[in-house]
């Protein structure tokens, strides 16, 4: 995923170098998967991070128990806050790998999973069964699966979220897994992004090697082996209690508890001294740890006031040593070398005897006043400790208070903001202004709870929010023309009179349907017209990545055909009375990685990630017989990475992962960006586009699941939800069919057409 996606933050992981005191507990990976939208996801997310951190780095006992604990308080927070503001609804699945002297130790809850490639085998953690249940920020406590693991040299560890495995599969994703090494672990990065159909995908790849990453001629090898995309054999692992394999094998070293250190000798090597760490979060932290370390500095100065002055100077000697990080380490005394019998010296040489040292005896007990003061301050410090923790917290809740309210404040200045806008009739910024005023609230709930003003002051909003925005909600999405089931990812569409084509990225194949007159219902359901692995023209077709729908052309295409583009660069053309043919292209070989297909005025565009550039086809011959020209001016640094959707209307328009819509024209960049409204940022998953040059601009808002409507310069006009509860969850693809007037929407879970609101 592109460090610019929103969703970035939800990985974080922690290398501690040599010389930090944390380094004793190794390496700390946190995958963070949110499921529900609020605008503290944000918040939530940094929450449970930091919670993670301050656990795993500061608790004694076994690295299985710190990091069930670890998940527990994360839990126990994302649950707090749910109940502090029960409209915000969040809910995680979290994975958390900790890598220990050579010893890999997971745990996990919710849908987020890991792959872990050895030389023998790979384990898949934790099973379908067990990922979709007990997820974080519940009232019911999370279900917490560990895995542990002796890492060897080469050894490969796979994080991913759950869309990874909606989007692939477990052998296909494994295949890759297995076959990464050090040399070839960037390649192989671009090659799972592939595998996720380019979407912002939030994963982890890890190579445990000592070795340094380059090939057997001292350079890189970048080159992908041939194993690549094979069926590797997939162990399931549902927990320490219980392993099974998914496929046997004829040699295999399980590694299992009684492999790793005893669970006293690993708390014994990796408890970390509780110490404030500047890297922690919030100042809630550092006060606490303030306030906590100050009675032991004053309990320290009075001790050493109570020692005699021989046992001062032995623990000042004993201090020193400890700062310096040393032990006193006798000097070994020199061997003797081995040289022929010498006559006996004589006796007044003989080697003095030095006297025995005398034994260890412990001192008296201590009697009298001394003994009931050290009683006393035995009594006492548990005292003064609650005392100052608890002074802490009511400090804190103080400060929390003030800052609460000057948030409140903040939000209300803001409104008036809004009414200020409004009079000189200024809608975008009287709509910056509400999410502004929202956004202070939020983080005011977060700190004094949802309480009544916030509601009101909340509503307010809202209701203005509706009104500025032009919210229009679609009212026939209660019927969907088509319902998928739940192994099927439907991915895109193409529509054509009443013939419906569908891209279905999971099961890899196109499916054709075709409605009746009025596209109400479905009148024929053709099933798969093309698959992946079908032989067409002695071609086989590979994985589908894109469809575009080619119209007639006089001379060249005498019938109106479907388009597919599979990831090896082939174009395959498909009607119902021909079948599917396979598509000549001049230059093919030299074409990189191409991702994206589109036809505008008959000619064939073709967006190359790889190479960075678009090949424009003119029609010739029987085919695309004549060599390409590249579209882009070559003065135009054109970066095709993450390309989710293209457009074409004389100008090409380009959407990137990172929901980012890019204009060019003749080759050229236009200054172009889409306004900004309260919730734009989440993931966008397609855009359409009338022919018309004033026209409009339909963005499809996977996270919000709405469409967004803008006009072509960029500013918003007005935005599209369901009135049925969540018909558009799960928004993946748009269709604008302008001659009848129909919008049509792609779920993961069902296909609707709907007249465009007028």
């Amino acid at each position: 995923m592109d460090h610019r996606n929103p969703r970035a933050n939800h990985l974080m992981r922690i290398e501690p170098a040599f010389d930090d005191e944390r380094s004793a507990r190794g390496n700390l990976y946190i995958l963070i998967e949110l499921i529900g939208g609020s605008s503290v996801s944000s918040f939530a997310v940094r929450e449970m991070q930091s919670i993670i951190e301050l656990t795993y780095y500061s608790a004694s006992g076994p690295v299985s128990t710190v990091l069930k604990r670890a998940i527990n308080s994360a839990h126990e927070s994302l649950r707090d806050l749910n109940r502090r503001s029960p409209d915000i609804d969040l809910e995680a699945g979290m994975i958390c790998a900790a890598i220990v002297q050579g010893h890999l130790v997971i745990a996990a809850a919710g849908p987020p999973m890991a792959l872990i490639s050895t030389e023998q085998r790979l384990d898949q953690f934790p099973l379908d069964a067990d990922r979709y249940t007990g997820p974080l920020g519940r009232e019911s406590q999370p279900n917490i699966h560990v895995y542990r693991h002796k890492l060897e040299q080469d050894d490969v560890l796979f994080l991913g979220e759950s869309e990874w495995f909606l989007q692939s599969d477990v052998r296909t994703i494994g295949g890759a897994i297995v076959s990464t090494s050090v040399a070839n672990m960037h390649d192989m990065v671009a090659h799972l992004r592939e595998q996720g159909e380019n979407l912002p995908l939030l994963g982890l790849l890890l190579v445990y090697s000592e070795q340094p990453a380059t090939g057997h001629d001292g350079e890189p090898n970048s080159r992908l082996p041939t194993a690549v995309g094979a069926a590797p054999p997939v162990r399931g692992i549902s927990d320490d209690a219980g392993r099974r394999s998914i496929i046997p094998f004829r040699s295999r070293r399980d590694v299992g508890a009684d492999d790793l250190p005893s669970a006293p000798t690993m708390q014994h090597q990796l408890a970390v001294p509780f110490r404030p760490f500047l890297k922690l979060r919030g100042p809630w932290y550092r006060r606490a740890f303030s306030f906590l370390s100050r009675p032991g500095r004053w309990m320290s100065g009075l001790f050493q006031d109570l020692l005699p002055e021989d046992s001062k100077k032995q623990a000042a000697v004993s201090h020193d040593e400890a700062d310096s990080g040393q032990q006193p380490v006798p000097e070994p005394e020199p061997q003797p070398e081995q040289q022929p019998p010498q006559p006996e010296a004589p006796q007044a040489a003989e080697r003095l005897q030095l006297p025995a040292l005398p034994g260890y005896a412990p001192p008296e007990p201590t009697k009298g006043n001394r003994r009931r003061l050290f009683l006393s301050i035995a009594v006492l410090i548990p005292l003064l400790t609650s005392a100052v923790v608890g002074a802490a917290f009511l400090r804190e809740g103080s400060l929390n208070q003030e800052e609460g309210i000057q948030l409140v404040d903040l939000a209300g200045s803001k409104l008036l903001e809004v009414q200020q806008a409004l009079d000189v009739d200024d809608s975008a910024t009287a709509r910056a202004a509400l999410s502004e005023s929202q956004r202070y609230l939020d983080e005011a709930v977060v700190l004094v709870g949802d309480t009544e003003q916030i509601q009101e002051m909340s509503q307010v909003i809202a209701t203005q929010l509706q009104e500025l925005l032009q919210v229009r909600a679609l009212y026939s999405l209660d019927i969907p023309l088509l319902e998928y089931p739940a192994e099927a990812s439907p991915q895109r569409i193409v529509v054509s009179d009443q013939d419906i084509y569908v891209l279905d990225s999971s099961r890899q194949l196109i499916e054709h349907y075709r409605t009746n007159s009025d596209r109400t219902l479905l009148d024929e359901n053709s099933g798969a017209v093309l698959r992946e692995g079908d032989i067409v023209s002695g071609v086989t077709v590979g994985r589908i990545v894109d469809i575009a729908w080619q119209p007639r052309i006089l001379g060249f295409a005498e019938k109106a055909s479907l388009l597919v583009l599979d990831r090896n660069n082939n174009v395959f053309r498909y009607n119902r009375f021909d079948g599917a043919t396979h598509l000549q292209l001049a230059g093919q070989s030299a074409l990189g990685s191409i991702g994206q297909l589109a036809i505008y005025n008959g000619r064939l565009y073709l967006a190359d990630e790889r190479e960075n550039q678009i090949f424009r086809y003119t029609p010739a011959g029987l085919d695309y017989d004549e060599a390409p020209v590249n579209w882009f001016d070559e003065q135009v640094q054109g970066d095709l990475s993450g390309l989710v959707a293209m457009g074409i209307d004389g100008d090409i328009w380009l959407m990137t992962e990172d929901g980012t819509v890019l204009r060019y024209r003749q080759g050229e960049q236009l200054p172009f960006s889409l306004e900004r409204i309260p919730g734009l940022g989440g993931l966008l998953v397609d855009l359409v586009l009338d022919d018309n040059a004033d026209g409009t601009l339909y963005v499809a808002d996977a996270t919000e699941e709405r469409i967004l409507v803008y006009d072509k310069e960029g500013r918003y006009i007005e935005q599209f939800v369901d009135a049925e509860d969540m018909a558009l969850a799960g928004l993946r693809g748009l269709y604008l069919d302008e001659q009848t007037g129909m919008l049509y929407i792609l779920t993961s879970s069902a296909l609707y057409a709907h007249p465009l609101p007028r």
